[in-house]
């Protein structure tokens, strides 16, 4: 009896912990995250790899963040479209990873948004948005959408020295010239800051005067009403007046319409180290090697996070280095959303950016209460969804659902649906594949569905960007470069990156029971005809009956001295069944062992009257039919990753390096003991290579080094 008091007493305890991931945090309160993202280049051709590292930091005081372990990425194209996602774990704020880009994106200007769950359910406005630029030369429709319901059609190869065969075009055409131009200088021995405003020819103003605004997160610093004077207008404020980093400036005429508006960032009161060493010249084919060293970064920090990349140097430049991220957001911290509109507009447009540069403020928390929908993946993948009825489409409340990690481990939790249906699960982070199954637990025959709820969001935000009609001879002279070298490694077969797909099962490693009471291995025994069998002659703890055609199972307890009569848990690799005879039918030599625990068990919001569990020797739960109101899944959790490919080169017969990706390196930490050995071989592509390296100190220091590298 003492025994099993002390079992109650457990199973409690565990009931308490595992039912609600709310019930716990509800009274918490997190601060915000943000996340800045590292990409290795900023141009790229279809079929190349992006790879990134991010740098998840509080908003508050700008260290790196260990609140959450998940981050999850999108690539948007114009329209606003994911057509790219992925999932990475964190580990101390940092995680790198990358994707593929696929030959069926057209030319174009996409974005690269990273949020946590915790920002994405509560600060929308930061999440991080990265411009890159997409050249693909076989597909070169303007509609991503068109293009992409016409994937199975067939691609011809246009030559990109014919520019009239492509959608890119120079910038002496189609150059459309604002209304309004804004122009700052520093006058007064930099005591004053000079705005000049002056009209093009496009300028057609309505009656009325003109309305200059500054603003920033305190509101409104500077609101003048002027009238053009021969086509200008100029006005001076004291440097003492802006305090701040950032502020926006717009122009605005008689019926309060925005003309033009831009944004003022004050170098002076940024934060961040800064280097550029000096420039590197090598021949093709030299090995480089870089010593890297704490004290050449920082002299007060005890370690420093890096990730460094080098590439021939782009004449485009569309995402932030992390010391411009950081002072983007410095004074405001979790309320502004610079050149973006407000995200409270994204449901109601796909295309965000429309016409102009958007500079606005959006006032949010620093800090939030965590919720049932509002919550940090601190230790685990939050697995989300709700119960609804089939046919009706209603939710249920207060029905119990459980998550089965399917394998040889009766690894099961338990949840009991909130008022809105909606159940959540803990996954652990481990990478693979998770075969799972949800399964609600019913008597009546009544057809339920199971939603999962997608943790991307539903429409992107998609960056402004540099118009790709309107490319400048140097830009176009680079995509060329960079497609002709891609094509003449793609006859060598020279890949850079190699993506990697993790495929292994993950499978739970613990009963959530314990040791059971009783293990019935079947090699062990003489064999028999019918796995019924072994249980009328080994399994004494399980008694089977039979009723109009029908088997049952029901446990005998040794502490009652008789057979339970309400039915047990079965499970048959993991998985609850309801129909004994999924199992009864299997052939003894495909089953493992049988394990069974005689005893009345609460777990969660469930009261078991004993536990049955037959495991397979594949343990893989081969059934012709999952049971009813039951979802299996295999679940993919931080699947892909990518490694450089070495430059091994054939010592018999000299091949062509024509790489312009010459490193890249997320996982660079440099303390007092450590240093690092940054080295690398030059190809045999000429010209001016960039080595950028960023990331930030323990202290919360944002750094950045520049390096020029020329191969002559």
């Amino acid at each position: 009896m003492k025994n099993k008091i002390s079992i109650y007493i457990v199973l409690i305890l565990i009931a308490f912990q595992a039912n609600n991931i709310t019930c716990e945090a509800e009274n918490k309160i997190y601060e915000s995250e943000q996340i800045h993202v590292h990409v290795h280049k900023n141009v790229f051709l279809a079929g190349e790899s992006v790879l990134f590292k991010l740098y998840c930091f509080n908003s508050k005081n700008k260290k790196l963040s260990n609140l959450s372990k998940v981050a999850y990425l999108e690539l948007i194209d114009e329209n606003g479209n994911a057509v790219a996602q992925d999932q990475i774990t964190l580990q101390n704020g940092m995680g790198n990873g990358g994707f593929k880009i696929t030959d069926q994106l057209s030319t174009g200007n996409y974005a690269i948004n990273a949020y946590t769950h915790w920002m994405n359910s509560t600060s929308k406005e930061l999440t991080s948005v990265t411009q890159i630029f997409i050249f693909n030369n076989q597909n070169l429709t303007k509609n991503g959408n068109d293009n992409l319901k016409q994937l199975q059609k067939e691609t011809h190869l246009v030559d990109l020295k014919d520019n009239n065969k492509t959608i890119l075009k120079s910038d002496s055409t189609n150059n459309t010239e604002k209304a309004l131009i804004i122009e700052s200088t520093i006058e007064d021995l930099d005591r004053y800051l000079k705005f000049t405003i002056s009209a093009t020819d496009n300028f057609t103003p309505k009656v009325g005067k003109l309305q200059f605004q500054i603003f920033s997160r305190k509101g409104k610093i500077i609101d003048e009403n002027f009238e053009l004077s021969d086509n200008k207008w100029e006005f001076r404020i004291h440097k003492k007046e802006l305090n701040l980093p950032n502020y926006g400036v717009c122009i605005k005429n008689s019926s309060g319409q925005i003309i033009t508006q831009s944004v003022i960032h004050l170098s002076e009161n940024t934060t961040g180290l800064f280097f550029e060493n000096p420039r590197i010249n090598a021949n093709p084919n030299e090995k480089i090697k870089l010593n890297l060293n704490i004290n050449d970064f920082s002299n007060e920090a005890n370690s420093v996070f890096l990730s460094a990349s080098i590439k021939l140097k782009e004449p485009i430049q569309t995402s932030a280095n992390i010391i411009e991220y950081f002072n983007t957001n410095s004074d405001l911290g979790a309320s502004m959303n610079t050149y973006f509109e407000q995200l409270s507009n994204v449901s109601k447009q796909n295309w965000i950016a429309k016409n102009t540069l958007q500079s606005l403020w959006t006032i949010s928390k620093s800090s939030y209460s965590i919720t049932s929908s509002q919550y940090p993946e601190e230790e685990a993948y939050v697995l989300e969804g709700q119960i609804l009825n089939q046919k009706t489409k209603k939710s249920l409340s207060d029905k119990i659902v459980y998550l089965s990690k399917i394998g040889e481990y009766a690894d099961l939790s338990t949840f009991k649906t909130q008022q809105d249906g909606k159940f959540y699960f803990h996954l652990p982070l481990k990478k693979g594949l998770h075969d799972i199954s949800i399964q609600l637990r019913e008597k009546s025959n009544e057809a339920f569905s199971i939603e999962l709820n997608d943790k991307y969001n539903q429409v992107g935000f998609a960056p402004i960007g540099w118009q790709k009609e309107n490319l400048s001879s140097t830009q176009l002279d680079f995509i060329k470069r960079l497609y002709e070298n891609h094509r003449i490694r793609n006859i060598y077969k020279q890949q850079t990156y190699t993506e990697l797909q993790d495929t292994c099962l993950y499978r739970g490693e613990s009963n959530f029971f314990g040791k059971p009471f009783s293990l019935t291995k079947i090699e062990n025994y003489v064999r028999l005809d019918s796995l019924e069998e072994y249980f009328h002659e080994f399994i004494s703890q399980v008694k089977i009956s039979y009723r109009k055609k029908k088997s049952y199972m029901n446990v005998y307890s040794p502490e009652q001295l008789k057979v339970m009569q309400t039915a047990p848990l079965i499970l048959f690799d993991g998985l609850i069944i309801s129909d004994p005879r999924i199992i009864l039918n299997k052939q003894p030599s495909e089953i493992d062992r049988i394990e069974v625990m005689p005893y009345e068990y609460y777990y969660g919001k469930s009261h078991f009257y004993g536990i049955i569990h037959a495991i397979s020797k594949n343990k893989n739960c081969k059934i012709d039919r999952v049971p009813i109101n039951t979802e299996r899944y295999y679940l993919p959790l931080f699947t892909s990753s990518y490694s450089l490919n070495e430059n091994k080169k054939n010592k018999e017969k000299f091949i062509p390096d024509f790489r312009t990706d010459l490193y890249w390196e997320p996982h660079i930490t440099l303390s007092k003991e450590q240093n690092f050995e940054l080295e690398f071989t030059t190809s045999d592509v000429k010209g001016e290579y960039e080595l950028t390296i960023e990331g930030i100190s323990d202290d919360g220091m944002p750094i950045v080094l520049k390096q020029s590298i020329f191969i002559k």
